[in-house]
């Protein structure tokens, strides 16, 4: 996913979902959500993870995404989500350097 500004690409947002179980239901896998930003000047943010209720999910499904901004760096914003082509997907993930490692 592109992440815009006024229609201006800032940065990258690729996300991964994985699975964990619990104690309390260990026969039921459970969805875990991790996002990594990269941003336009390269800056690659630690991956951030969405657990219920799935705030950043739910952000994204609406076409944004409330960025906190972290103590790298201060992006603190609300981005506009563009997506990229699924069969574009994979390169992009390689040209920003994102690997499974980030999340």
């Amino acid at each position: 996913m592109v992440l815009t500004q006024d229609g201006r690409p800032l940065g990258h947002v690729a996300t991964s979902l994985g699975q964990f179980r619990t104690p309390f239901a260990p026969l039921t896998p459970q969805p875990w959500i991790w996002l990594v930003v990269v941003w336009a000047d390269g800056v690659k943010e630690r991956a951030v993870e969405d657990y219920p209720p799935w705030s950043y999910v739910a952000e994204i499904r609406q076409g944004y995404l409330e960025w906190p901004g972290t103590s790298r760096t201060d992006r603190a914003g609300r981005y506009q989500i563009e997506w990229v082509a699924p069969e574009q997907a994979h390169a992009e993930r390689e040209r920003l350097g994102i690997r499974p490692e980030d999340s």
